[in-house]
């Protein structure tokens, strides 16, 4: 099989980001991208129609998977002619889907050559600016208060985590929940409630568990203050889109630990989204009502391991057929199959590494849905849908077309096969987009 050689054009390439006909680009490109136009690549030059032909492609990106655009052709000479051509039609697809005014595209490949330049400096001022900005703390002079820490303190072990973040959008009135005991107060009567509800299940012969959560070394919840830069008005209609990001910038994505956020963004108030990575609860000022803030956070939290997974008895689409199920995943506080059931070859939340005490054949959500890694699971409806995945990817369908088996990964979110990690690029793109 042809693989494209990766190869570096003296001629061609330029050492900033400045795209224009026959020059080579030079950027961070998402790796499900690469895969992408390699794959098309290797399918399309063994078509008989085009063997023997020359070939080159234009390409632009803005580092999110979302936001790259490429024009590829095969023709019987290397003319002039035949550059503009795909440079043309490349950049016009950077007008039609609105990704920038001005932008062109650059020469990504020729023939069986990658003349790209994939290294992760850039040229680019303004973007450089902005990686700078987004990977320290935003901080507002009102927001440093006793007892309050703005990054992740140290670990008391090197065990997989829960952390907490008390988190605002840029405008939000700060209720000090991090710092009051509130937040506190409610992640342990949680975890209280889990460990007294998971006994009771009838499959868990009167053991309980708990989430690991993130302490400190004085005993106490470790919780961060995160303060987003951008106002509520900034913010897409699902904020983890925005959040995801963000953490990425600021180096929150140990992959052994799960972010799990108490967020006051204007316009968000009792909802919550989650997957592996990351979560977040929505509250509402200090009117949060507990009993809700409660259901919503377990129902988030088992997100976080990769539940609903579609094998798990009840469950349609990632939740219960019965939505207000009162059990967790539902909308309740009782331990219900997706914490154990009797299918074999499907996850149970029981055996997750956030639960403790861990078992014997724990899984890891985040090397399950992110990586890909899904070792026992064999159950039927798992085989089912990761076939199904398989095809819509080969197929080219757009991310939201493509079934999974449980929770999304938060990491591999913005990427058009639900696999490729941010780049630093890509998450200034995807941090800053507004819908």
């Amino acid at each position: 099989m042809m693989k494209f050689i990766t190869f570096f054009l003296a001629l061609l390439l330029q050492t900033n980001v400045v795209a224009g006909l026959k020059q080579a680009g030079q950027s961070e490109v998402p790796t499900d991208i690469q895969t992408q136009i390699n794959s098309q690549y290797e399918k399309n030059s063994k078509k008989k129609k085009n063997i023997g032909k020359k070939y080159i492609l234009y390409f632009y990106t803005d580092g999110g998977s979302n936001n790259s655009v490429w024009q590829s052709g095969f023709a019987d000479e290397m003319t002039d002619e035949f550059h503009e051509k795909l440079f043309k039609k490349c950049t016009k697809q950077i007008r039609k889907y609105k990704i920038s005014k001005t932008a062109e595209c650059s020469l990504y490949s020729v023939n069986d050559k990658i003349v790209w330049n994939f290294s992760t400096g850039t040229g680019d001022t303004k973007l450089t600016n902005k990686i700078a900005l987004y990977t320290k703390p935003f901080i507002k002079p009102e927001d440093k208060k006793s007892g309050r820490f703005f990054v992740d303190q140290p670990d008391t072990n090197d065990d997989y985590q829960i952390h907490f973040n008390y988190l605002l959008a840029a405008e939000t009135k700060d209720f000090e929940w991090d710092i009051n005991g509130k937040m506190e107060g409610i992640l342990l009567e949680l975890n209280d409630i889990m460990a007294r509800e998971t006994a009771k299940h009838p499959l868990s012969n009167g053991k309980s568990k708990k989430f690991k959560f993130d302490y400190r070394k004085d005993g106490k919840l470790d919780i961060t203050f995160i303060r987003l830069t951008k106002k509520s008005k900034e913010i897409t209609k699902y904020p983890n889109n925005n959040i995801v990001p963000y953490f990425w910038l600021q180096g929150l994505n140990d992959p052994k630990k799960v972010y799990f956020n108490f967020a006051d963004i204007k316009g968000s108030a009792g909802q919550g989204e989650a997957g592996p990575g990351v979560g977040s609860a929505f509250i509402g000022g200090k009117s949060s009502e507990k009993e809700r803030l409660l259901k919503l956070t377990i129902h988030e939290l088992y997100h976080t391991q990769g539940q609903g997974f579609e094998c798990v008895p009840g469950i349609r689409n990632g939740h219960y057929i019965d939505k207000n199920k009162p059990t967790h995943l539902g909308w309740g506080l009782k331990a219900g199959p997706a914490y154990l059931h009797e299918e074999k070859g499907c996850p149970k939340t029981a055996d997750s590494v956030y639960l403790t005490p861990t078992s014997k054949n724990s899984y890891d959500p985040y090397k399950v849905m992110c990586l890909k890694e899904y070792g026992n699971f064999n159950h039927p409806e798992i085989l089912k849908t990761i076939k199904m995945m398989n095809k819509k990817i080969a197929e080219g369908a757009p991310p939201h077309k493509i079934p999974s088996i449980g929770a999304g990964c938060k990491w591999t979110q913005a990427s058009r096969d639900n696999s490729g990690f941010l780049t630093k690029s890509g998450a200034v793109s995807d941090y800053e987009r507004v819908k």
